[in-house]
């Protein structure tokens, strides 16, 4: 076992008493994939945040517990000795990792052990070397597979704290975090499914330091969706005392047609089902998405050698195939995924312009079938090599 799994907390067995749990609401929606990030304020560290731990410990746990999130991005984890306590009382239901770097604030990643398998080698903390830019605290990246349906698919989860305070330098160290980010997600993980979440500690519209130009422009001027932005523009606050999105959820283009719009929200009202919330247990609110879960899990095999849904005008050849497939539109932009006779995707891209060349040398003979999807409609083909 290498030293980051040695380092993989799933730990058991632990049985330390708990206090009745606030009563929560259920947030999260059986059928969908329930992404969430959240800043728990120095949880588990005496000296700093709430000052009364158990208060602390306690509604963290009946939160993660009782509102049945899917995937759950945790920042300022302060206290090992508490996160472990946290992660034995939620085994039944979650699975965890957590930052392996020095500083105290921590991040940490939750997800449902019946929908995913983590996926070790690929799990760990990203720009380490830009240390100074992420405040001590560089990104920790989850890999994770799917479990359930009968399509294995994965999402790399990228957990961010970046600077915090409103001034010109942490407002440049933010901005070059975005930088480094975008510079690494479209180096390493082009053509994956991932999603940043955490908190990114300024908004989307205008910056927290002097309503300057948002440090994540890069982003939003190249087309990534943040669901988080609708509650920006709706006027939503995740800090609990100014009126700013600080904690945000961004995703991969390929994820773009996975994600429900309109579904972003914060869990503002928390403070009804814990009193004095914001100082009892934490400043930020929690902040959640929805995606389908469905379409992630499920390959729909096409009947016969070709199948058409309303997407006109497309040509792949040749068929029966070699070292490589062709893909042509008659417009540009495109999404192709391509599985094997099993239902697993050995190929996933996002083409830019109208043509498309897959490189096949390294697939076995056998049956593939391709999807291709454009502005919501489909075409899927049954291909030989």
């Amino acid at each position: 076992m290498n030293k980051l799994n040695a380092i993989f907390f799933l730990v058991f067995g632990l049985n330390l008493g708990t206090v009745a749990a606030q009563n929560f609401p259920k947030l999260g929606n059986d059928t969908l994939l329930d992404v969430a990030c959240w800043n728990v304020e120095w949880f588990g560290d005496t000296g700093n945040g709430p000052n009364d731990e158990t208060t602390q410990f306690n509604n963290v746990k009946a939160l993660l517990d009782k509102t049945e999130l899917d995937v759950l991005g945790l920042c300022e984890i302060s206290n090992l000795t508490t996160y472990n306590t946290l992660s034995t009382q939620l085994s039944s239901k979650y699975d965890t990792y957590i930052s392996t770097f020095s500083a105290t604030q921590k991040m940490a990643l939750y997800w449902r052990k019946n929908m995913f398998d983590v996926i070790g080698f690929e799990t760990l903390n990203i720009l380490a070397t830009e240390n100074f830019t992420f405040a001590s605290r560089p990104p920790l990246q989850v890999c994770l597979k799917t479990k359930t349906g009968n399509k294995i698919d994965t999402i790399y989860f990228i957990v961010v704290h970046l600077k915090a305070i409103s001034d010109l330098d942490s407002y440049n160290r933010r901005k070059a975090a975005s930088g480094l980010l975008k510079t690494y997600v479209e180096a390493t993980l082009k053509d994956k499914k991932y999603i940043i979440l955490g908190d990114w500690n300024d908004d989307l519209d205008a910056s927290t330091y002097q309503s300057a130009e948002t440090p994540f422009k890069n982003f939003l001027d190249a087309k990534y969706t943040f669901p988080s932005k609708e509650l920006t523009d709706a006027g939503k606050s995740s800090y609990a005392f100014n009126v700013n999105m600080i904690d945000h959820i961004m995703n991969s283009k390929t994820l773009d047609s996975f994600y429900l719009k309109g579904s972003a929200k914060v869990f503002d009202n928390a403070a009804t089902y814990a009193t004095n919330f914001s100082n009892t247990t934490s400043d930020h609110w929690p902040v959640f998405a929805f995606y389908d879960w469905k379409k992630l899990t499920t390959l729909t095999i096409p009947i016969g050698k070709e199948s058409y849904e309303k997407l006109a005008e497309v040509k792949v050849w040749p068929n029966p195939f070699s070292n490589e497939i062709t893909i042509q539109l008659s417009t540009a932009g495109f999404e192709v995924q391509v599985f094997n006779i099993n239902g697993t995707r050995l190929y996933e891209s996002i083409a830019i312009q109208a043509e498309k060349t897959i490189n096949t040398e390294d697939f076995p003979s056998g049956m593939y079938f391709i999807s291709i999807n454009q502005n919501g409609q489909t075409f899927h083909a049954k291909m030989i090599k």
